[in-house]
């Protein structure tokens, strides 16, 4: 009986349609797919390192532009004056002479220019606009 286990065994698998060929065809297949899904693999390794490099770029953009936006907030906190001006607003204006006026850099994004501006209280336009209406009587 054990002579006959091997042919018993091969008429089986014969009889439910699976050859030894069959088996070569399906690892063949199975080592194609898994080359398509190295390859693949490989291609998104690739992406996600390319996108991690334009992460830390974007971030180290954010911390330069961050840095530039702390610097001018600085500078318009801080008021300057020029000495000449401050001497001649005080004898025109010693009302202003008292408040705390200056002068500021203003960035204009059209021209792509700083600018020095005159910073006042706001409550002091209106010592302006009666000068001006004094001066036109």
């Amino acid at each position: 009986m054990s002579r006959l286990a091997p042919f018993i065994i091969i008429l089986l698998l014969g009889a439910t349609g699976y050859t030894w060929y069959q088996k070569g065809a399906d690892v063949a297949q199975f080592e194609e797919r898994e080359a398509v899904l190295l390859k693949t693999q490989g291609e998104l390794e690739a992406m996600a390192s390319s996108f991690r490099g334009q992460r830390d770029s974007l971030r180290a953009d954010m911390e330069v532009l961050n840095e530039r936006l702390a610097d001018t907030r600085l500078s318009v906190g801080k008021l300057r004056r020029k000495t000449g001006l401050d001497q001649r607003f005080q004898r025109s204006y010693p009302q202003l002479a008292q408040t705390d006026w200056g002068i500021v850099d203003v960035y204009d994004d059209k021209s792509k220019q700083w600018s020095e501006y005159l910073v006042v209280p706001l409550w002091m336009s209106e010592t302006f606009i009666l000068d001006h209406q004094n001066a036109s009587r």
